[in-house]
Formats: C-alpha cells, structure tokens, sequence
C-alpha cells in the first residue's frame, strides 16, 4: 500500500509499504477513506517530537471503511463505515471504566518514556510517536485499529465523510476545551484562535450555553471562518488593542 511516511525534519514521503495485518483479536483492518492534518502533525513534520523512527506512518485523525476483523471484535463487520478516535482506548482499565480514555493504562507499551519526560503517560495514538506507542499512522491506504470495538464508531448512512471526520480529533479537542470553561447560559465566552479547533470550540461553547462568542485572531479568513461557521464576533488583534476590545464589547 502506499503511506506517508516520516523521514525528519521536513522530510516526509509517500512510499510503498507493507499492508497492515491482525495482530490482537480485537483488531480491526480500516481501508481509510479520509484523513484530515491535526497541528500536532505539523511538530512532527518540524521536527519538534522526539522518538520518531526514519519510515514512521503518520496521520492520527481518520475515517474509512472495515476490510477485516479480529476474532473477538464484536460490534463491527466487513463493510462498515466508521470513524476512529485518534486516542485508542482498551476499554477494561481502571481508567476507560472512569471514561479517561485518554490515559489508558494498555495501550502504550512506551508508557515509560512518557514518564520520564513529563511525569505520567497517556494512551497510544496512531502515527505520533514511539512515546505515543509506536502505533502506524492512518495517511495510508489502510491502517489497523487496535481495540476497534471501542475505538471505531459506526457512522449513519447519508453523512458525507467531510462531516463526520472532524468527530476523530478536532471537535472533540475544542468541545473538552469549552467544556473546562464551566460555561454557564448566558455568558459570553472569548476564544483565542479560529483555527479548526478553535472554531468547535467556539461551536461548542453555544451548546453549552453560552449567549455569545467573540472570536480573537490575525488573520482575515480565519476571522472570517468564525463569523459564518461559528456565528461569533470576531477582534483582529493586530488592529485593535484586544483587552480594550473585549471591554468595550462586554
């Protein structure tokens, strides 16, 4: 298959690689059929992440359809349309039975390098690292979806992938970012940044409650990305002074 591959520091390339294969019972094989660039695939492609390897697929936020499952995968099928988490859960440790997925206590054999660098360690995560578990990325043809049970979701017909794959990563990083805010009806939430994230941040703020969002950036068509999309006002900080802005706006 075909793959994007990470070679250093602005260094990657699509090359030819061995198909993924079931290693656990609980595996899945996705044949993706769309994949979208986080920011953190950018610290890859800069070089700023330690303990990739010369070939490492990368890609963590992805979506596609099940070619093959594991022996003791139950809830999906060949043909199945679904979209991953970008995090892979095992689903039985003390914290996917808390719902903190995210700190899976089995999905990163590389656990230990995460602690020496940052004091605790999380889940895997596809194509990010060997301190994320060295998993394969999903800019691939296909990818192997540990853990699919949990990890994949089945996606309802007539949803066009463009609406679905955001669901991988970007909206729910913005959605856990508004949600820490404690929003309470009628408030007026500011968010800093009308990237992807921001802007379902900004998205989620609203369904949270919140009576109005002002959306701070520089540039002109992420501003105005947050005024169609995410229905906020905007403040371009390299125009007007944002802390008198924000005053005078509230």
């Amino acid at each position: 298959m075909k793959a994007v591959c990470w070679y250093g520091s602005n260094d990657v390339r699509v090359e030819t690689v061995p198909d993924p294969k079931i290693l656990n019972p609980r595996d899945a094989i996705l044949k993706v059929t769309s994949a979208t660039i986080c920011g953190s695939d950018l610290h890859i492609y800069d070089g700023y992440i330690p303990t990739m390897q010369k070939g490492d697929i990368i890609g963590h936020e992805f979506m596609g359809e099940v070619v093959e499952t594991g022996s003791e995968v139950k809830k999906l099928k060949k043909g199945d349309r679904v979209v991953v988490s970008s995090m892979i859960g095992c689903g039985q440790c003390q914290y996917c039975s808390s719902q903190k997925w995210s700190l899976c206590d089995n999905t990163n054999p590389n656990g230990w390098i995460q602690e020496k660098i940052m004091g605790y360690s999380t889940a895997g995560i596809y194509g990010y690292s060997h301190a994320f578990g060295g998993y394969a990325g999903a800019f691939a043809q296909y990818v192997r979806v540990p853990f699919a049970d949990l990890g994949a979701v089945k996606v309802p017909e007539g949803l066009p992938d463009e609406k679905v794959l955001p669901i991988s990563d970007a909206f729910p990083t913005g959605y856990m970012g508004a949600d820490f805010c404690d929003i309470q009806p009628e408030d007026t939430v500011a968010v800093w940044g009308c990237g992807p994230v921001g802007l379902f941040a900004m998205r989620s703020a609203y369904m949270l409650g919140a009576h109005r969002v002002i959306a701070i950036d520089r540039v002109p068509e992420r501003l105005e990305m947050a005024r169609n999309f995410a229905q906020a006002e905007t403040i371009n900080f390299e125009e007007i002074d944002t802390g008198e802005a924000l005053k005078e706006m509230t």
